[in-house]
This record gives C-alpha cells, sequence and structure tokens, in this order.
C-alpha cells in the first residue's frame, strides 16, 4: 500500500479552477419537492 504525503495530496492550480468553475455553475432546484442538478453553462 502507497502512503501519500501531504504534497501529493495538493492538487494543482488548474484542478482548482476546474472545481470552481463547475462550482460556480452547478446549482440544485427542488422540482414537485425532488431535487434536480443542473450544470449552467
Amino acid at each position: 500500500m502507497k502512503i501519500f504525503t501531504w504534497e501529493e495530496l495538493q492538487p494543482s492550480e488548474q484542478t482548482l479552477n476546474l472545481i470552481r468553475q463547475l462550482a460556480h455553475t452547478y446549482r440544485v432546484i427542488n422540482v414537485n419537492n425532488e431535487q434536480e442538478s443542473l450544470c449552467l453553462n
């Protein structure tokens, strides 16, 4: 089993930007008391 160090767990800036972009456009709405997820472009 490989042991990970903290340096290996740090995502790259490109990965962080992608996560930020998805979080900015991701929305959850309620339709008929059910949650629907949407990704707004």
